[in-house]
């Protein structure tokens, strides 16, 4: 399983950076549009900028949470450790 080590809020964009060096970009801004209870929160970007790690996946304070693997699937890489 794969891990973010460090995260970086821009907007309603996060930067991660995975355990392997490899960096992404990940675009939330779709928690504009959404209505669910869980979402709402980040909505605000004060909130939002509240991200943090747990186990290696992103996290919020009320309980949300994106695992490393949808980072890798649904982000934007933009950098990648040679070989």
């Amino acid at each position: 399983m794969r891990k973010i080590i460090s995260v970086k809020a821009l907007d309603f964009v996060l930067e991660c950076e995975m355990e392997n060096g490899d960096f992404f970009k990940y675009d939330m801004s779709f928690v504009k549009s959404e209505s669910s209870e869980m979402i709402k929160p980040l909505q605000d970007l004060t909130f939002f900028k509240e991200v943090f790690l747990e186990l290696g996946s992103l996290a919020w304070p009320n309980g949300y949470d994106i695992h490393a693997e949808t980072v890798v699937r649904d982000g934007e890489q933009v950098s990648q450790v040679a070989s």
